[in-house]
């Protein structure tokens, strides 16, 4: 009785740890919206960029092309931005903008044109 309940919960957290893999392979690290500070024995969020950080830029896109998801075209990190012809486009997360690069151009296009910002 004492093995299988060792077996049982080995296999829950290997059940957990593929769970976890698969989500940051498909959809990537999760990106922070502010970095934390730390202040005596608390954290706080930051209002403003710390130094470290990439700045933001201004994208073609308000979607995610690969995600569908909504972005801010002014405040999207250089680190989730792709150069297509000519035009900076912006992702929602780390694991999207690989994803971009493995499209064909053709593929590419299909995608932005779903995603450009209408004026």
């Amino acid at each position: 009785m004492n093995n299988i309940m060792k077996i049982s919960g080995v296999v829950v957290l290997g059940v957990i740890a593929a769970l976890g893999l698969f989500a940051l392979v498909n959809y990537g690290w999760p990106a922070a919206s502010a970095p934390a500070r730390t202040t005596g024995n608390s954290v706080t969020m930051s209002p403003t960029p710390l130094s470290d950080e990439a700045p933001a830029v201004a994208v073609v896109n308000d979607r995610c092309p690969i995600s569908g998801k909504a972005i801010d075209p002014a405040k999207v990190a250089a680190e989730l931005t792709r150069e297509f012809k000519g035009q900076k486009v912006g992702f929602c997360c780390g694991g999207c903008p690989p994803a971009w690069d493995k499209l064909s151009d053709d593929d590419k296009q299909a995608k932005l044109d779903k995603v450009l910002i209408k004026k």
